[in-house]
């Protein structure tokens, strides 16, 4: 499910998403302790 978002958002800005998507991550990293 999120592969496919990835994918299709890949279209449209592939740069702005990967960014977006490390800093979420990031985020998620962060609030799990």
């Amino acid at each position: 499910m999120v592969n496919t978002i990835l994918k299709e958002a890949d279209l449209f800005c592939p740069n702005s998403v990967r960014i977006n998507f490390t800093i979420y991550h990031t985020f998620s990293k962060n609030n799990h302790r």
